[in-house]
Parts: structure tokens; sequence; C-alpha cells
């Protein structure tokens, strides 16, 4: 959207409003919803609410007995607190996302066949090499699919086998091979040839056995 497709309006006391399409509301309300949730204190919240989706201040002002200059203090404090606990929130969730690999990898680990015999083990250790994960290929890893552009019919075939996320398919690629993916409910070699051009096109795939990202997943 261009600025100048912006509606904005000021009045006498230097207050503004932005007006934006009806079709983008919903959306900003389901944002400014939960960056507010953020801001313990009930009043605050409310005045960050409302004056994020852009209600005339004078009006806010009108319904909570406070002053223009002391809503506008309130507002910057309560902007800040989002700011720092939503930048706070990603952190976490970059973590979560990285700890969930890294879970998935051991896990692999303590399922294959060399581990678990018919022998009822008693206490073993299982030495492993910790990886640090770079945060780009963490965020590589959990890109869903459908962000990769690739096409309706063969994301479908993926998800009804449980392969959601790039790592997902990358895993199920290490593990059994890319033509494997052929055998899959929903899939055939046309649909097979056209990933593999998608990945190679995103430099996902070096060729159907090699890619950068195998080395931090185990299987």
């Amino acid at each position: 959207m261009k600025y100048s497709e912006i509606e904005t309006s000021h009045g006498k006391e230097d207050t503004y409003r932005m007006e934006l399409p009806a079709v983008c509301v919903p959306v900003l309300e389901n944002i400014v919803k939960e960056m507010s949730t953020l801001i313990e204190d009930k009043n605050m919240q409310e005045i960050f609410y409302y004056l994020s989706l852009g209600h005339d201040m004078r009006e806010v002002s009108e319904k909570t007995g406070i002053t223009l200059r002391n809503l506008a203090y309130i507002y910057r404090k309560a902007a800040n607190i989002v700011h720092f606990n939503w930048k706070s929130t990603m952190q976490w969730k970059k973590e979560l996302q990285h700890a969930h690999i890294k879970c998935r990898n051991y896990e692999s680990l303590l399922t294959i066949p060399q581990i678990i015999t018919r022998q009822s083990p008693r206490n073993f250790i299982l030495v492993v090499r910790d990886q640090d994960i770079p945060t780009k290929y963490v965020d590589l890893l959990t890109i869903p699919l459908e962000k990769l552009d690739i096409c309706l019919r063969t994301l479908r075939s993926l998800r009804k086998n449980n392969i959601y996320l790039l790592e997902d398919l990358l895993r199920f690629i290490k593990l059994n091979g890319f033509d494997s993916l052929a055998k899959l409910p929903g899939m055939g070699i046309k649909s097979v040839e056209q990933l593999y051009e998608k990945l190679k096109e995103k430099k996902i795939l070096e060729s159907k056995e090699t890619c950068g990202l195998f080395r931090y997943l185990f299987v």
C-alpha cells in the first residue's frame, strides 16, 4: 500500500487519526490485541489498544478522563513496555525453535536399530557432540513449506504424511532418499521432479543427495 492511499486527519489540538482500508482492520486488531497483553496495567493496556488502532485522542481522553498530555505520556510508556517484551518474546521463540530441532535429533538417535535391540538395556550413556545451529539455519529449517512456493497438490500430499516444515521434508529425504518421495500417497514422479527443481532454485538442495542443512539433522 502506498502512503498516499492512507487517509489521515488532524484536529485543532494536533491530534491525529489514521484510517486504514477495512480489509486491514481485522489483522491490525489481532496484532494490537496480542501486543497489549504484554502490558499488566489494565488502564494503560486499554489506552495502548485504542490509540494503536487509530482512535481519536480526544475521544479516548473524554472516555478515560485523562488529559491529552498525560495520554501521550502513558501511550509512550506503554509502547516502550511492548517493545521490550515483544523483542524478548521473539528471542524466546528462536530459542524454542532451536531446542525443538535438537530434541528431534536426539529422538532420532535414541530410536536407531543399533541401540534398540531385543535385549532389555539397563543403563547406557549416549555420547553426542552437541551442535550449535546458527540462527539463520534455524529460521530456514522452521519455514512452513507453503512459503517456498511449492504447488498446492504437492503440499497436500506432504501434509498427509506429517511433512509441514522444511525440517520435516529434509529429515525424510536424508533418511529415505529423495526419490522415495514418489512412493508417498498422492505424489508422483512429475511432482517429485518439480519439487526438486524448486528446492534447487531456492538453493536448499545442491543435488538429490546433497544439502548443506543435512549436517544439522540427525536421522
